[in-house]
């Protein structure tokens, strides 16, 4: 099983969903086409289990990251640093993976939007302990959209945008932190309009 499953996520990450035929999950992972069959129906159904189990896998690391240290110590710049690199950090090694299983029509599965979930939950409770420090008007819808942002950037440099993980990291921060405690035009304000769009915060 484990070989089967090995192998087609090498393939995957590799040459991409279209490559992954049982003719080709079977001989790289050096089993038989009656191997496979006995534990899958066909392709769909291996796809299936692939998407299923990767988003697991997932959740189960954020989940480690998160637990793993105080978080309550931490300078607000230090913890959205941190925050933004869980969210570039927790799909990494699968982000190949994940991407492919996503192209494939209903390979998104339910565990994917468990792990999204997850992710933009703890990480907005995270944020909004700090609540008192963060300048943003309307906290709660700050965090959830530059929560929302900053992993949309990450899936966008796993899809060919390139950055380096350290840049990548800083770059999200700086983006989520100037959102965050900037300043917002305020309502009613005559000159909204006029103000310049790199310095919305001020």
């Amino acid at each position: 099983m484990e070989r089967l499953v090995t192998a087609s996520l090498e393939i995957l990450e590799a040459e991409g969903p279209e490559a992954l035929t049982v003719q080709a999950v079977v001989g790289r992972a050096g089993s038989s086409v009656g191997s496979f069959y006995a534990r899958f129906g066909g392709k769909d159904d291996l796809l299936l289990y692939l998407s299923d189990r990767v988003w697991r896998e997932a959740l189960e690391r954020w989940q480690q990251a998160r637990a793993s240290r105080d978080w309550s110590g931490l300078e607000l710049p230090r913890l959205v640093e941190s925050v933004v690199g869980l969210i570039v950090d927790v799909g990494q090694s699968s982000a190949g993976f994940l991407n492919a299983l996503d192209r494939m029509p209903g390979g998104r599965s339910d565990a994917a939007e468990t792990f999204e979930a997850e992710v933009l939950t703890s990480s907005t409770e995270l944020l909004l302990a700090r609540r008192d420090e963060l300048r943003h008007p309307d906290p709660e819808m700050a965090v959830s959209l530059g929560l929302r942002a900053v992993a949309g950037v990450a899936a966008a440099n796993g899809r060919g945008l390139g950055l380096e993980r350290d840049r990548l990291i800083r770059e999200g921060a700086d983006l989520l932190m100037g959102y965050l405690v900037g300043r917002a035009p305020a309502d009613g304000d005559e000159d909204r309009e006029s103000v310049d769009f790199f310095d919305v915060w001020g």
